[in-house]
């Protein structure tokens, strides 16, 4: 068992495995459900090998290991003899606790529900990017582009944005706590390719019940359905408490897609593809017309939204930007506050007396560059504060660069070093002016974190 003098030492300064009710992990934390925290000796945890730190969050009490936390908690499952749970999202709890104590309640639950939405379907837009990506490395060495190969990898790069509104539509009606099928077969309903004739016929109102209302092509499209789907899971609870038992199997689905297709199709629907439209395109303007101070405003501020957990907020314009325009200007500059955290944790590195400290920093360095920000933030430069500051002005003066040269993403994914591929398009030098705002970003933070200094006693 590669972890088990860690999880051992854990365990001994947690008041062993009896005193723990429940164990899970998040992408860097292990979090435990402890009976009784007072048993907690937080200063031998500290001291640890191999933890970077420890958050106290009432009964639970969360142990910072970095990336390698998804093997560690196997060991510490297999040692313990707990039951697994499921992982949970990375998030800044204390803070986010705060937010609601100081009634930002509503506004917390609305990003956390953004997330909830958003996070499960980005692996599969990353890796749909990718394929994008090689493809276009393929044909720059010669593979051609009129081809049956090309074609098919095209087809397959393609195809998550052209039928997106269904993988969205699966993830909304989870968060919303709907019935999947039922949440997809409305989707198919607006998806239809009815529709599309109609529109290809030159027809742009169409009417139910002599209501009419504007015909819109869903394909590729994002904000229409988690909306419409969130208007049909309320529509499906209110129904549901009205229909006798023996009936809900048949009566609920049924006038849940009645109810809630048509009034979707005519306001819901043609309203968000509007909103949707209109903010990919006010961002774009943005950067276009902001020039270095839009990257310098946005590279300087993303880790900050990062910490208060409102940067899953920007999930929606990056892919609506992608869908629609096959691009976004907010990644390089995001990217470049990630290399930011990167340089400052490096920057510790270089700087820290404290042995201890340089191991964890020079972990959290690495899982940066990578694009994994958690270790580096919470775990080093948010714990020292100048560090972080450094950070926010490192990632300003790379947003800056990124934003003069109009630098582009062309898929989703964490954009970092290497994750380079998703800044691969029609321009060849984009991906080497990222690299290039990667890099400022992550030489500013480390020098700036050199020279500034910071407290190893905190």
């Amino acid at each position: 068992m590669k972890n088990k003098q860690l999880v051992e030492n854990i365990l001994k300064h947690v008041g062993g495995t009896a005193n723990i009710a429940t164990a899970a992990h998040c992408m860097t934390r292990l979090r435990l459900n402890l009976k009784d925290t007072s048993l907690v000796d937080e200063a031998a945890l500290n001291q640890v090998e191999g933890v970077m730190g420890v958050v106290n969050k009432g009964k639970q009490t969360q142990i910072v290991i970095g990336t390698d936390v998804a093997n560690v908690y196997k060991d510490f499952i297999e040692l313990t003899g707990l039951s697994e749970e499921a992982a949970v999202e990375e998030n800044l709890d204390d803070v986010k606790s705060d937010l609601k104590k100081k009634k930002g309640n509503l506004l917390t639950g609305f990003f956390e529900t953004i997330a909830g939405i958003f996070n499960p379907i980005v692996p599969a837009l990353a890796g749909a990017g990718l394929v994008r990506a090689i493809l276009t490395i393929a044909v720059v060495f010669g593979l051609d582009s009129s081809g049956n190969t090309y074609f098919v990898i095209n087809t397959i790069a393609n195809g998550i944005f052209t039928f997106l509104p269904f993988l969205l539509a699966a993830s909304a009606a989870k968060q919303f706590k709907m019935n999947q099928f039922v949440a997809l077969t409305i989707c198919a309903a607006m998806m239809s390719g009815s529709w599309a004739g109609l529109i290809a016929e030159g027809t742009t109102t169409f009417s139910f019940l002599a209501i009419p209302f504007t015909v819109v092509n869903y394909s590729s499209s994002v904000l229409p359905m988690v909306f419409a789907i969130w208007f049909a899971s309320w529509v499906e609870r209110m129904i549901d408490k009205f229909i006798p038992g023996a009936l809900k199997i048949i009566l609920v689905p049924c006038l849940t897609m009645l109810i809630a297709t048509p009034i979707a199709l005519m306001t819901i629907g043609p309203v968000a593809n509007w909103v949707g439209l209109q903010l990919a395109a006010v961002v774009t303007v943005l950067f276009e017309k902001g020039g270095v101070f839009a990257g310098l405003i946005y590279g300087g501020i993303y880790s900050a939204m990062v910490v208060l957990g409102i940067h899953h907020g920007m999930v929606p314009v990056l892919v609506q930007g992608i869908t629609t325009q096959g691009f976004n200007y907010i990644s390089p500059a995001s990217g470049s506050a990630n290399m930011a955290q990167a340089g400052a944790a490096f920057g510790v590195w270089l700087k820290s007396k404290n042995p201890k400290t340089k191991t964890i920093a020079a972990s959290a360095t690495i899982a940066a560059v990578t694009g994994v920000t958690e270790p580096a933030i919470y775990g080093i430069n948010f714990k020292f504060k100048k560090p972080f500051m450094a950070a926010a002005i490192g990632g300003a003066c790379g947003g800056a660069f990124a934003s003069f040269f109009a630098l582009k993403a062309y898929a989703m994914g964490g954009p970092s070093f290497l994750n380079f591929a998703m800044f691969i398009g029609d321009n060849p030098s984009n991906v080497w002016l990222v690299m290039a705002a990667f890099a400022i970003s992550f030489i500013v933070s480390a020098v700036l974190t050199v020279v500034f200094g910071f407290d190893e006693n905190r």
